[in-house]
């Protein structure tokens, strides 16, 4: 064997591992073929992102009807103190008629 040959045989046996590794690679990555652009879940991003929202108005739905509860709470707890307050004012006012009345009276001579 000369140098020639093992020439030859080194550089033959370089390129067949070279056809080997990208053979088995991509058999590798059409075996575990992935969407271009996936992430590491494999979510494609336009997917990830509508998730995102629908989680991101659900969220916000439930924040707008805790809210709105709250609103009609606070609500009725004002309409209430307030039918509260007009009625003590009409009793106020009630009380100060009845003292001028009484205060507009004379008393009664004694004797």
């Amino acid at each position: 064997m000369n140098k020639t040959d093992l020439t030859l045989i080194i550089v033959s046996a370089i390129v067949i591992a070279l056809v080997l590794g990208w053979s088995a690679r991509w058999l590798f990555d059409r075996l575990n073929r992935v969407p271009h652009g996936a992430d590491e879940n494999g979510l494609d991003p336009l997917e990830a992102a509508e998730e995102a929202l629908e989680k991101a108005e659900a969220e916000l739905k439930r924040i707008q009807l805790e809210y709105a509860s709250e609103y009609n709470q606070l609500k009725a707890e004002l309409e209430a103190t307030m039918d509260g307050l007009r009625t003590a004012r009409q009793r106020a006012d009630e009380a100060e008629a009845a003292l001028e009345t009484l205060q507009g009276e004379e008393p009664p001579a004694k004797d």
